[in-house]
């Protein structure tokens, strides 16, 4: 499928899902609606909260969170491993080379 396909599934689950939830909430008690609505206001609490330790924490490293600071060291230093990687792999080489000399006019 191409983008389209993928973005017509995309929409149809979205319609759906948002059908699906309307129903439940439709089916929902007054107090069952109220817990759920309480549920909400933390989860959103909870999510500022989070969102605001990011930004402080964004601000700390320049704009670069720590997380991103993390990546960046983790890519270093595969790149170094595959560096010491090929090194080796060239002197693995060179000693079997070493070890078995052509045997000419035999």
């Amino acid at each position: 499928m191409g983008g389209d396909g993928s973005e017509f599934l995309q929409r149809d689950f979205s319609e759906t899902y948002e059908r699906y939830h309307v129903e439940s909430l439709q089916n929902m008690s007054k107090q069952e609606l109220v817990k759920e609505y309480l549920e909400l206001e933390k989860c959103l609490s909870r999510m500022e909260e989070e969102n605001n330790r990011l930004r402080m924490e964004s601000k700390k490293h320049g704009g670069e969170t720590a997380e991103m600071t993390r990546v960046r060291q983790l890519e270093l230093e595969v790149d170094r491993l595959r560096a010491e990687n090929l090194r080796l792999l060239k002197e693995k080489d060179l000693a079997g080379q070493e070890k078995s000399p052509c045997k000419l006019g035999e």
